[in-house]
């Protein structure tokens, strides 16, 4: 049995982020087993939880001032991988994703090594900007902290041009590659 954590970090439900992160999903069932779990987070539901730096996690291993963090930090402990799926803000990832990841300090120890080494990932992203693919960019910056963490990134989709919300359910070719790096994510 394998656990995947996916989280969502669009305000909008079937915006074109949800529904990468949906075929990410049925590409992860389909390589996968009847008991394999999958626990998709709407990161929007954290967003009063802002990280004050305290800097007590790293020791403790968990965010001593919002319980609903820490409950979300050690189901991506206890999961074998994790999915990162963010729509492109300002050449970035979203706000929620942001705050959640600045409780990222719970992953690693005093000596800055990481607590979560070894899970496997996928990142994706999306973008309105028909011209640059600004997403492949979020994915990069993504990809580089999983690295930090010992994170083994086995793929990332940024797909631009899709400005109009649901605007990526007629995108059959970003479609296709979302749901192989789910069954990428869950093989091995």
């Amino acid at each position: 049995m394998k656990k995947t954590v996916v989280l969502m970090a669009s305000p909008r439900l079937q915006s074109n982020t949800d529904i990468l992160a949906n075929r990410v999903m049925d590409g992860i069932r389909s390589a996968g087993s009847e008991e394999d779990i999958i626990d998709k987070t709407d990161l929007v539901e954290l967003q009063e939880f802002v990280c004050c730096a305290c800097g007590q996690c790293r020791a403790a291993g968990e965010c001593l001032q919002f319980p609903e963090v820490t409950e979300i930090l050690e189901k991506i402990e206890e999961a074998d991988n994790l999915v990162l799926a963010t729509p492109t803000w300002w050449l970035g990832p979203s706000s929620y994703l942001k705050i959640f990841m600045d409780h990222w300090g719970a992953f690693l120890r005093p000596d800055y090594t990481s607590r979560i080494a070894g899970k496997r990932a996928a990142v994706v992203s999306c973008c309105g900007n028909a011209e640059i693919n600004l997403a492949d960019q979020v994915c990069s910056q993504l990809s580089e902290l999983l690295s930090f963490l010992k994170v083994d990134v086995v793929g990332t989709l940024g797909v631009k041009g899709v400005a109009e919300i649901g605007a990526v359910s007629r995108d059959r070719s970003a479609l296709e590659k979302a749901f192989q790096l789910g069954v990428a994510l869950n093989s091995k």
